[in-house]
């Protein structure tokens, strides 16, 4: 059941045209924007994205611009970890294992340090559970975190169920084009 829901929402993502992510993606980054929560946190990890994932370049051009700290993660692919890094300037992300932008950069930062952390993910239930690619990595990086996790997607990413595991970390919040959902 997990794969194959993960299977048809890949396809129905990556069937999205450039102009459709556009639109969608700025409807999600201005609830973002426009959110208290949000607002409040000065330490901010964002992902870059893929396969027509929510595009939140814009926020970490904002963030950036106001002296926020803004963190990405890098996979470690051996031990299917993340590491958070301090990002100055978008300059600073390269192709990594996974053909994802990644941080170069040398400053790594404590996860506890991060007030709040963009999630993505293939899907969300409504109880903010989440499927990602399947290899654990979110899961992991999150298991112990004690900040502020948002799930970040497109309407359409919302189901139902996930069929959940045991490991699975439920998010605090969802972001979507709709709205903001506290869970």
């Amino acid at each position: 059941m997990k794969s194959e829901l993960r299977s048809k929402l890949i396809e129905v993502r990556k069937k999205l045209s450039k102009e459709d992510v556009e639109a969608r993606s700025r409807k999600v980054v201005e609830n973002i924007l426009n959110w208290d929560v949000f607002n409040r946190c000065s330490v901010v990890m964002l992902y870059s994205s893929y396969r027509n994932e929510v595009d939140l370049d814009y926020i970490a051009d904002e963030l950036i611009r106001i002296n926020k700290t803004v963190v990405y993660p890098k996979s470690i692919k051996e031990t299917y970890d993340i590491v958070p890094y301090k990002v100055d300037s978008k300059s600073q992300l390269i192709k990594g294992a996974y053909g994802i932008l990644e941080p170069i950069s040398t400053e790594k930062i404590d996860k506890n340090l991060i007030d709040i952390i963009l999630v993505p993910g293939v899907a969300f239930d409504k109880m903010g559970y989440r499927l990602g690619y399947g290899a654990g990595y979110y899961d992991r990086f999150l298991k112990d975190y004690k900040g502020i996790k948002v799930g970040v997607c497109y309407d359409f990413q919302i189901v139902e169920d996930v069929y959940r595991d045991d490991h699975d970390v439920k998010m605090d919040y969802l972001v979507c084009e709709r709205g903001i959902l506290k869970l």
